[in-house]
């Protein structure tokens, strides 16, 4: 038994170091950060909103990170920041990436007159950069988190849908298509049974670029002062307060940027591996550093 047991853990260990590498370490780098997310108060040693000490107290061993600009530690905001950040960009690109992937896969299927208007009416987007409209979308409607992920999500539907797009292009053509669609399948069926599982490899390397696009969009978003406002804390406004104060505090932006930097990093690596996980089979894979418009 515990030679099979152990049979099993050596076969599961060979099976992820087997794994390409970027993926590997993408996902090791964005694991502690989810982590940090769901457990916050269980990292942070401190409350965010708490007024511990004094201003702009150089790290130390009670306040690794060091204190704001009105004596709270930076660390416990980071690390509190990270729930924000990342539900914001995880909601946000998982909602791009199934309106475009919808759009752009039936428009593909599809063709003719409605994959023009289609894609006509996404090059209007397009032509827009991502973060004005983004920040159209908010003027318009609050700075609610949830109104910030609605804004990102169609920001970034347009380039996920000219993405997937593709995948229908090509699919279209092949013969268990063709099959399916002479036995009488209807539209719908043939998306959801054909189009759509063997388009799942290049969405995946797809939904990582826009995960990463999304955490870039809400950070700069938080910087300009329209994102997660204070006192609730998020790496974007933190950064706006670390280029106020930077000759007080030098160090203050440090924690803040590298975690948007890790993050972002993590989801390209992660959409790497995929892609060389799954290979570039369709032709279109490459075509995903478009996407986000960032």
């Amino acid at each position: 038994m515990n030679g099979a047991k152990e049979s099993l853990i050596q076969r599961k260990i060979k099976f992820l170091l087997g794994q390409p590498k970027p993926l590997i370490y993408g996902v090791l780098m964005l694991a502690p950060f989810l982590v940090l997310a769901a457990l916050p108060s269980v990292f942070a040693p401190h409350s965010p909103l708490a007024i511990l000490d004094k201003p702009f107290l150089t790290p130390s061993g009670r306040y690794l990170l060091g204190t704001d600009e009105i004596g709270r530690d930076l660390l416990s905001r980071v690390i509190y920041a990270a729930r924000a950040d990342i539900l914001t960009s995880v909601s946000a690109a998982a909602m791009a990436f199934i309106l475009g992937t919808l759009i752009g896969l039936f428009s593909g299927y599809i063709g003719g007159r409605l994959d023009t208007i289609t894609m006509r009416t996404v090059d209007v987007f397009l032509s827009f950069p991502t973060i004005v409209l983004a920040l159209f979308l908010i003027v318009i409607f609050g700075r609610a988190q949830w109104v910030q992920i609605l804004a990102i999500a169609l920001v970034m539907t347009p380039s996920m849908a000219r993405f997937s797009r593709g995948s229908g292009l090509v699919l279209r053509v092949r013969g268990y298509v063709e099959a399916s669609r002479v036995s009488g399948a209807s539209t719908a069926h043939i998306v959801r049974v054909h189009i759509l599982p063997n388009s799942m490899p290049t969405l995946l390397v797809a939904a990582s670029v826009l995960s990463a696009s999304a955490i870039l969009i809400s950070s700069s978003l938080s910087y300009l002062g329209l994102g997660a406002q204070p006192p609730d804390p998020s790496w974007g406004n933190m950064l706006r307060a670390a280029f106020s104060f930077v000759y007080q505090a030098p160090l203050y932006g440090v924690g803040p940027g590298v975690c948007v930097t890790m993050v972002a990093g993590a989801y390209i690596l992660i959409g790497e591996g995929f892609r060389r996980k799954f290979g570039d089979n369709q032709g279109i894979i490459g075509n995903t550093k478009n996407l986000g418009g960032v």
